[in-house]
C-alpha cells in the first residue's frame, strides 16, 4: 500500500479509534505491508459541532480546515471524516482541499440505494436532523425516512454524549429503543448517523448488519476502495 489514507478526526476519539479498526480489520491484508497508510489527526479539541449548529458556539470550521490541511502537508492523498455532524462544513472544506476526499453522508445514502431501501430511519445529532444532511439526499433518492420523536431525539443526543464521555453501556440503554421503535414504524434499516451510534450499538451492528446502515463501517469500506482500487486494477 503506498496511498495514505488521512483521518481527520476527534470528533470523539473514541469514534476515531473505532473507525481504524474498522478500516485495520476490513483490509484484505496478509502482512503489516498490505494495510492502508494512516495519518491520524485526533483532535478532540475541534469545538463541539452541534453545539455551534443550533446553540451559537464556537465555530468549528477554522480547526476543521486547520486540520485538513495538516493532514495535506503530511502527505495525505485522501482525507476522510469519520463525524456525520461535521459533514455540514464538508462542502467548504471540499473545494478547498487539494486532494481527494470522501464523503460519509453521501457513502451512508449510496448504500441506501445499493441496498434497495425505499424507507430507513435516521439516528444522528439533532444538527445533523435540524440541518436535514441525510433527508434531503435521501429525498433526491426518493427514500423516505422515519425520524425520532423530540422525546427520542433527546435521548439520542444524551446517549451520543454518555458514549463521548465513555459510558457506552449507558449510551446503549439511550439509543437501542430509539432504534428499536425506528424498525417498528416500518424503516428497513436505520442509519447509525453519528459515529457514536455504532460503538453504543456494535452488537446490533454485528449481529444485525442488513438493518443498520453503520455510517463508520460505510466509510470505512469506501476509504479499502480507493485505496486498493490500483491494486485490483493491476490484478485484473
Amino acid at each position: 500500500m503506498t496511498k495514505k489514507l488521512g483521518i481527520l478526526g476527534g470528533m470523539g476519539p473514541l469514534a476515531t479509534v473505532e473507525f481504524m479498526q474498522q478500516i485495520i480489520a476490513r483490509t484484505p491484508a496478509h502482512n503489516d505491508q498490505q494495510h492502508i497508510p494512516m495519518l491520524v489527526s485526533n483532535n478532540p479539541q475541534i469545538p463541539d459541532r452541534t453545539a455551534f449548529l443550533i446553540s451559537n458556539g464556537e465555530d468549528p470550521y477554522p480547526a476543521l480546515q486547520q486540520g485538513m490541511k495538516a493532514l495535506e502537508q503530511a502527505g495525505a492523498d485522501c482525507i476522510v471524516i469519520p463525524c456525520n455532524t461535521a459533514h455540514y462544513w464538508y462542502p467548504r472544506l471540499s473545494r478547498q482541499c487539494k486532494v481527494h476526499m470522501i464523503s460519509i453522508i453521501d457513502s451512508v445514502v449510496q448504500e441506501a440505494v445499493n441496498r434497495g431501501y425505499q424507507r430507513v430511519g435516521i439516528m444522528a445529532t439533532t444538527a445533523t436532523m435540524q440541518a436535514q444532511m441525510y433527508k434531503t439526499k435521501l429525498a433526491q433518492q426518493q427514500i423516505g425516512v422515519i425520524e425520532p420523536t423530540h422525546e427520542q431525539q433527546a435521548d439520542v443526543m444524551e446517549g451520543i454524549y454518555a458514549v463521548k464521555a465513555g459510558h457506552v453501556a449507558h449510551g446503549k440503554r439511550l439509543l437501542l429503543p430509539v432504534f428499536d421503535s425506528l424498525l417498528a414504524q416500518g424503516a428497513q434499516a436505520v442509519i447509525l448517523g453519528c459515529t457514536e451510534i455504532p460503538v453504543a450499538l456494535a452488537e446490533q451492528a454485528e449481529h444485525r448488519p442488513k438493518l443498520c446502515l453503520d455510517s463508520l463501517v460505510i466509510l470505512a469500506e469506501q476509504c479499502i476502495q480507493w485505496a486498493t482500487a490500483d491494486a485490483v486494477e493491476l490484478v485484473a
